[in-house]
């Protein structure tokens, strides 16, 4: 099999959107040590955003790696992209539903927070749901079901998509004469915007916008990688998260969606200085760290609140708590992508393999070792230290 050209760039953004979600989960204790942090408030307030935009990564990489008719072609193919998928995301949810459970038990069990919303979350079947990853999908309304872990509600949609993804195959292979693929780029735009629209309210909207997202990512690969001038590309790389704080600071949720989905595209150029900045090693090594991040900062920032809820924090003390646990964070995150994340998900690929062997010439080994979501290869050739396991979003 052809190993589809690496898009390091877009490694790299993943680390935006963690950052993004995690720093909205830490508001207060930034916004109690600053008072000049507190000039970021509009744009953290919109920290959920980080969701959908991995979500836009999500369907881009996947369509750029798993995008052809190859897919369809046996029963072992999707059987083999859905296991992938699972053993990228199951590992670090379970270890961060472990080491969330201290953490829990001192909130329902001290405190006495049951969560008014949803009082039985904490239950060997809401365990066994975060677990599985199906925590929220019984739940119309997931903000009310309360997760172990809280950022872990995510990839009940983030299945559903990777479920649903061979009949978005199929029915985006019939685009892909060239007259269509112009249109796919405003379409993608105008799913972004349809996902939020303001006052429709009803069953299963949350789901039901994480795919038209998830959809948009797909139609931003289906319509090519931008083949405009380095200039313009440039521009567009430049203007368009510009764009993205603008409409945080004007209270314009609409426009945030639209703007991230063609700063995903934009990043697609193999040229321009954000795609300069996001292929160094740094952000290369924190992008293929990102869903470590995600799915550990809120255990590792209540393990801080626990470890300081009978102190009372002020002046230095608590500038070195927001240091500590946002350094805690960062090393956690690259120990756990490093150490625990890519041997996992290595020893998880090896057993589907071996259970259910290939009929091409590549051994097992070498299915491992291929580019499983196409930007990690170009993290390998740019820092040693990379892995070449894949880094899809």
């Amino acid at each position: 099999m052809n190993r589809p050209e690496p898009i390091p760039a877009l490694t790299g953004l993943r680390i935006v959107g963690a950052v993004w979600v995690a720093l909205f989960h830490f508001q207060s204790p930034l916004f109690d040590a600053s008072n000049t942090l507190r000039l970021l408030e509009p744009v953290l307030a919109y920290g959920p955003k980080g969701v959908p935009l991995f979500f836009l990564l999500s369907g881009y990489i996947i369509w750029h790696n798993y995008g052809s008719a190859r897919l369809l072609r046996s029963k072992r193919e999707p059987v083999r992209f859905f296991w992938r998928r699972v053993a990228r995301l199951w590992p670090v949810n379970v270890l961060a539903l472990v080491l969330a459970v201290p953490v829990l038990w001192n909130a329902v069990i001290v405190h006495d927070y049951w969560g008014s919303a949803h009082p039985d979350w904490f239950s060997i079947g809401g365990f066994l749901g975060s677990a599985m990853m199906v925590q929220v999908l019984g739940s119309p309304y997931p903000m009310a079901v309360y997760p172990w872990n809280a950022p872990s509600w995510s990839l009940s949609a983030e299945m559903v998509a990777y479920l649903i993804f061979p009949v978005i195959l199929f029915a985006a292979l019939r685009i892909k004469a060239a007259r269509l693929r112009w249109l796919c780029v405003p379409a993608a735009l105008a799913l972004t915007v349809v996902a939020y629209l303001p006052g429709f309210d009803f069953p299963y909207r949350w789901l039901l916008d994480l795919m038209l997202v998830f959809v948009a990512g797909v139609l931003l690969r289906v319509a090519g990688r931008p083949t405009f001038s380095p200039r313009m590309m440039a521009a567009v790389q430049i203007v368009a998260p510009v764009a993205v704080v603008l409409a945080c600071y004007a209270a314009q949720p609409l426009l945030i969606m639209p703007f991230l989905a063609l700063w995903v595209w934009s990043l697609a150029a193999p040229t321009g200085p954000v795609v300069a900045l996001m292929t160094t090693k740094p952000m290369q090594i924190a992008g293929l760290s990102s869903y470590s991040l995600y799915m550990l900062h809120w255990v590792i920032f209540g393990y801080g609140y626990l470890l300081t809820e009978n102190m009372v924090l002020v002046g230095v003390g608590r500038d070195l708590f927001v240091v500590g646990c946002l350094a805690a964070v960062a090393a956690a995150s690259y120990l756990c992508w490093r150490f625990f994340e890519t041997p996992a998900r290595k020893v998880l690929n090896l057993a589907f393999e071996r259970a259910w062997p290939g009929q091409g010439k590549q051994t097992a080994s070498e299915e491992i070792l291929e580019a499983d979501a196409g930007v990690g290869a170009a993290a390998h050739a740019a820092a040693p230290v990379v892995e070449r396991v894949g880094a899809d979003a």
